[in-house]
């Protein structure tokens, strides 16, 4: 069984669900299956997602691993494949390689627009490789924070863990490399790039989300995009941040904010909530649209 044969059966694997829920052991069959192609095929593997579109993994890793196998994420995949539209505008925000960023230029099409950042200098490498095959597809090595210069980031000490990374500024435990990045704002990153229109964003930056939102005060106010983020209150914390925070910064930017789970989404709850949720983000003007849309993908809406 060759690794193309063998991301096909992790995948197939990997999206067999009772119910709402994965089958027991399964998280482990199919990672397993990722190490033995990872070993049969030098660490690499690229899968092809959709006719025409690849997608380049290391194998070696944990996360990625899910990646190849089409299993990282299937909620968040799940929502950004119901609500974007060709034409759309996207920004990836801690865009690692670029698993959600290839999904939606693949969705956006030549029409759209997407802009994926990434402050980890070896994952910004593969988020470029993935992201070529794009012409509307911009891949930028560069952390976004709440103003624009240079910070230092500190690459993750775990090697098969490259989600781990941060930038000093929210936490530093004084391990894993240590790399001086460009640091933007999207504020800025909007007037640099003449953006005339903003439509989504999936948001995940180990903690910097506060100063990510603060930094972009301006073109979400004008822009108004649907945003998904991961709210963790435990990497927020580290950062002297309460998840609170976050979601008081979008609720006074008339955001009501939803947890997104498996086929489920819910009013977000800060007792619930707090410590950790993939929080669907929307404009008041957008909700009973974007809710409807999401309710004929297949979403439930529990109160």
């Amino acid at each position: 069984m060759n690794t193309s044969f063998m991301g096909i059966a992790a995948h197939g694997l990997g999206t067999i669900r009772m119910g709402r829920h994965s089958l027991p052991g399964q998280g482990r069959l199919v990672d397993a299956l990722g190490r033995i192609a990872g070993w049969m095929g030098g660490g690499r593997a690229v899968v092809t997602p959709w006719p025409g579109v690849r997608f380049e993994a290391d194998l070696t890793d944990r996360i990625q691993r899910q990646m190849w196998a089409g299993t990282y994420e299937p909620h968040v995949r799940g929502c950004f494949d119901a609500l974007l539209d060709p034409g759309d505008v996207y920004f990836d925000v801690g865009g690692h390689i670029g698993y959600h960023a290839v999904a939606a230029a693949h969705r956006v099409g030549a029409s759209g627009c997407v802009f994926a950042f990434e402050a980890d200098p070896m994952m910004a490498e593969r988020l470029a490789r993935n992201l070529g095959q794009f012409s509307w597809a911009q891949a930028r090595h560069a952390a976004v924070w709440d103003h624009s210069g240079t910070l230092t980031f500190a690459r993750s000490p775990v090697a098969q863990e490259s989600g781990w990374g941060t930038l000093s500024e929210v936490r530093d435990f004084g391990t894993g490399e240590h790399v001086e990045v460009r640091a933007i704002s999207i504020d800025d990153w909007c007037r640099e790039a003449h953006v005339t229109r903003w439509d989504a964003m999936k948001l995940d930056a180990e903690g910097s989300e506060l100063a990510v939102l603060q930094g972009a005060r301006n073109s979400i106010e004008e822009f108004q995009p649907v945003m998904m983020i991961e709210i963790n209150g435990i990497l927020l914390a580290q950062a002297g941040i309460a998840s609170t925070q976050v979601a008081d910064f979008l609720a006074a930017r008339k955001y009501r904010l939803f947890d997104l789970s498996y086929g489920q989404l819910e009013s977000w709850n800060p007792a619930k909530h707090g410590q950790f949720s993939d929080t669907l983000c929307l404009p008041e003007r957008k909700v009973d649209a974007t809710l409807e849309r999401l309710a004929h993908a297949g979403f439930d809406l529990s109160d």
